[in-house]
């Protein structure tokens, strides 16, 4: 079964994330794999918890 993990930045609503949940999920059911066996967690990562290239998101 794959688990897929979405870090993102807080902000989108419910309906936002059940799009993203679902198009994840349509990408496995086209290597038929079955829906039921995909796992996704979605985790809200603060801007000031994230960085590239030596910067915060936050500065």
């Amino acid at each position: 079964m794959p688990t897929v993990i979405v870090n993102m930045w807080p902000g989108r609503d419910d309906d936002a994330k059940r799009r993203i949940v679902e198009g994840i999920t349509k990408v496995f059911e086209n290597e038929k794999v079955p829906r039921d066996a995909v796992e996704i967690l979605l985790f809200e990562v603060p801007k000031n918890h994230w960085a590239s290239g030596g910067k915060l998101h936050s500065d």
